[in-house]
């Protein structure tokens, strides 16, 4: 005789079936969608647990309005602290580096990264050099993206140390592209909405940024898992 609980689990299973048949649903494929895994991403790089600060160059002006900076690098050193890719108590605010840097390029200055992170106290620097900062490519048509080279510094050593030196295909820098998906059109050429664009693309360039030093998996619902 068939036990209790498997026979309970047989009829809700037919229950469900000719549920299906009624709406038109698909049962194989909704349960080979509940048990496909989820997609598994690597580190590019692991952090060394050392005084780390997140550092945004933007010295030609790409990121607009310039506090993006400050929330693209509080984003990243949020998700690194989270991930405990880095301990807190070695992450430096980039706050006191964006500081620093502003105080030597009003004296007409061009402070090296080395030194905007000696200055703060830190032995490892995230460098990254905003090259795109945008919502559109003609002025019409919304397409928000982001593109930055990103570095790893020890200052200890005075040596980049992401990506790989001896890889020759690196340039000497990891391209990050960030895109807005499932941007609506409507409402575009409104101050309101291109305003919450730009947050919106900052934060997924800070939350992009902080990904490539961990290990995740991302849900195929659009959340993350840790």
């Amino acid at each position: 005789m068939m036990p209790v609980l498997c026979r309970s689990i047989a009829v809700g299973f037919m229950a469900l079936s000719s549920m299906c048949l009624i709406s038109g649903c698909n049962i194989a494929s909704a349960v080979g969608y509940t048990l496909s895994p989820e997609p598994e991403f690597e580190a590019k790089y692991q952090l060394a647990d050392v005084p780390t600060v997140v550092f945004i160059d933007d010295r030609r002006g790409r990121v607009n309005p310039t506090r993006l900076r400050r929330v693209i690098a509080d984003e990243a050193t949020t998700q690194l602290i989270e991930e405990e890719a880095v301990s807190a108590a070695n992450m430096i605010a980039p706050r006191d580096a964006m500081l620093v840097a502003r105080k030597y390029d009003r004296s007409g200055e061009v402070i090296s990264i080395s030194k905007v992170g000696e200055l703060v106290g830190a032995e490892q620097v995230i460098y990254v050099d905003v090259e795109q900062f945008a919502l559109t490519y003609d002025g019409v048509t919304p397409d928000p993206k982001a593109i930055a080279r990103v570095r790893v510094l020890d200052l200890k050593t005075g040596k980049r140390v992401f990506p790989d030196p001896n890889d020759p295909g690196s340039y000497g820098y990891y391209q990050l592209v960030v895109e807005l998906p499932d941007h609506d059109p409507h409402g575009f050429n409104t101050v309101r909405v291109r305003n919450q664009m730009t947050e919106a693309l900052a934060m997924q360039t800070g939350d992009q940024l902080g990904k490539l030093f961990y290990r995740y998996i991302k849900s195929e619902l659009g959340g993350r898992l840790r």
